[in-house]
This record gives C-alpha cells, structure tokens and sequence, in this order.
C-alpha cells in the first residue's frame, strides 16, 4: 500500500518537505526525525493506512482531530429512515476514509428545532473538529445559514449550492436522464411517461428539469401528464399506479425517478400482468437488487454513492491541508446497467 506523506506529515506533526526529504535521504533532516519518518510510514503500511490509537507516532492533536458528518433530515424519508437502505455504505466509507487520513469521525443530525440546531453548530465549531461534510440530499436553500455559521471547512454530499460558495459532490443527474431517454427512444419509445414521487429534493428535481429539457430538445414538448406524481411511499405508488392504469392508455416507455418508483410501479405492473419490454419499456434510477423486483429484470441507473463519498472526503481533506481559494464541483457519472426492460 502506498502511504502519502502528506498523511506522515499529520501524523507526526511535521511539514510534508521534512517527511521527503527523510524518504529520500536528502540533508537538512537530522538521523532521528528521518528514522521516525521511516517506522511511522511501515506502521502505516502493516496497519492498512491507519494508525493505532495507541501509536508513538501521532502528533499530540492529530488523532484528536474529529471530521464531523452532517445529515439533514427533513424527515422525507430519503436519507433517514429510507425503504431501501441505500446509505450504509455511504455511512462506512466517510468513517473509513476519515480513520485512513488519521482522523476520528463523527456523525450528527440536523434536524428541524432551533436548539437542536445550534447545540450541533456549536459542535462542529469547537477546536476538536477539522471540517465538516454536509450529507444535504434533504436539504433546502432555508438551510443556508446553518452552513454560514460553521467556521470550518466544508464540502457537501448529494447537493450544489447555487452561490458555488462550498465545494460538493453530486450525481450528474442530467446525463442519467438524457441517457436513459436515450436508450428508451433507441428501443423504440417515444410515448414516454417520467413518474415520480414528488418530493422536493435537489436530485429529484434536477431530474425532472432534465427530463422536461431533453423532450423539449427532441423536438417532443411534454403535455402535463408526461410527469406524474405518484406518492412518497411504495405501499402508495403502488395502489396510485394501478389506478392510473385503470384510466389511462399504456405509453410505449417509463422513466422511474427513484428505487421507491421503480418498485412499486414494477409491482403495480406485475399485479396487471404487464411484461418488460413486450407491452412497455422502462429504465429506473438507482439500483435495486434483482431479487427485490421480483424478477423483473429492469434496466438500472446505478448512482456511485459510495465513490461520491470518498470524493467528498478527498475535498475535504485537500481543503483543510492546502487552504484552497478555489471552489469545486464534482459531478459523478452514474452507469447504466442493461436488464431486459428495454
């Protein structure tokens, strides 16, 4: 494993050109800071990248520096209390790249009270915390100034404030939906109808803007049916689809805007004994398993949620080492899983 020295140098509390100038036997550091150097770098190496908490190689503050995750939670049931857990994952590598980067992690929640607020704000300000990622894929722009009255430095996770003021990783919602357009029209359909569920988060809407463009740019304005809302819970979708079913004719093609939609419309179709792709087309936005799905076989848009979060923590990490001025967004680009949907 290649350890970075940048990681030695926090390590052992010394700058980066000690830490090469000790690998490479350069002059200028003295025999016991270069041998220091060499035992920190195979401690590393014989301990995946992290040090133990009982280490002589720590500077006094560095294994007490904290990376303080926050989830707003608008109890949208998104992130918080999902039907499908999407987010251990997410949870497991922000811990486990905030530990290789020799920090302790942290995890807290925003929720809608005031004090419960500022008792978390007061938190990420103290001297323990090295900067903060903001799990925002609930959040809204009346959220704004919790993050004005954070004194660290900060990324955010699944959301791109409109000002460009924080650096953030999101899904590059607009090509998965173009895509997906693109594939459900190279299959024949051009009749196609996005169902969602309605609610108002950052993603889902980026979605829905980009399917209303990319029909508008084929040259196919989309009549007010063409987005239909169907409910924030699978049990919901479900019984909203069959009605709509009842009444309305079958398009040639279905985008689902998320892993609720695409169950429970799967299911509402499988209660009909409507087939993929014999009687419609259809590609869904995030992964489920197979088996979930009963079988269906459905054409996936796989989100990098995993990948995105160790994105953020590179961010965050480069941030608090190198004092960038610069702002950057990240846009990840999600990959389309064929089934036998299409």
């Amino acid at each position: 494993m290649k350890i970075k020295m940048v990681d030695v140098a926090r390590h052992l509390g010394i700058s980066k050109a000690t830490v090469s100038l000790a690998v490479n036997g350069k002059p200028g550091v003295n025999e016991q800071t270069r041998q220091k150097v060499l035992e920190c770098i195979k401690e590393l190496e014989n301990n995946g990248g992290v040090l133990p908490e009982n280490s002589s190689f720590q500077s006094p503050d560095a294994p007490h520096r904290l990376i303080k995750v926050l989830i707003i939670n608008h109890r949208k049931q998104v992130v918080c209390d999902p039907e499908l857990d999407l987010w251990t994952e997410v949870l497991r590598t922000f811990d486990t790249e905030s530990r290789t980067r020799g920090y302790l992690y942290g995890l807290s929640y925003i929720n809608e009270t005031e004090y419960e607020t500022n008792v978390v704000i007061e938190e990420c300000n103290t001297e323990l915390v090295a900067g903060v990622i903001v799990f925002a894929t609930e959040m809204q722009p009346a959220d704004y100034p919790i993050l004005e009255k954070i004194n660290k430095p900060i990324v955010l996770y699944d959301y791109e404030a409109p000002d460009g003021k924080y650096n953030s990783v999101c899904i590059d919602n607009e090509s998965a939906v173009k895509n997906s357009l693109n594939l459900l029209y190279q299959a024949g359909a051009s009749d196609i109808k996005y169902l969602c569920t309605g609610k108002s988060i950052y993603n889902f809407q980026k979605r829905r803007d980009a399917f209303r463009n990319t029909m508008i740019g084929n040259d196919h304005m989309p009549a007010k049916s063409d987005i239909i809302k169907l409910g924030h819970n699978i049990p919901t979708i479900t019984e909203n689809m069959l009605t709509w079913l009842e009444h309305n004719p079958l398009p040639e093609g279905f985008l689902f805007e998320n892993y609720q939609i695409s169950i429970g419309v799967t299911t509402a179709l499988r209660k009909r004994g409507i087939k993929f792709p014999d009687r419609v087309k259809a590609i869904g936005i995030d992964e489920i398993p197979d088996y979930i799905l009963s079988g269906a076989k459905l054409t996936q848009v796989r989100i990098p949620h995993a990948e995105r979060a160790a994105m953020a923590m590179d961010l965050l990490d480069k941030e608090i080492h190198q004092q960038w001025t610069t702002r950057v967004k990240i846009y990840a680009q999600p990959d389309i899983l064929l089934r036998q949907s299409l």
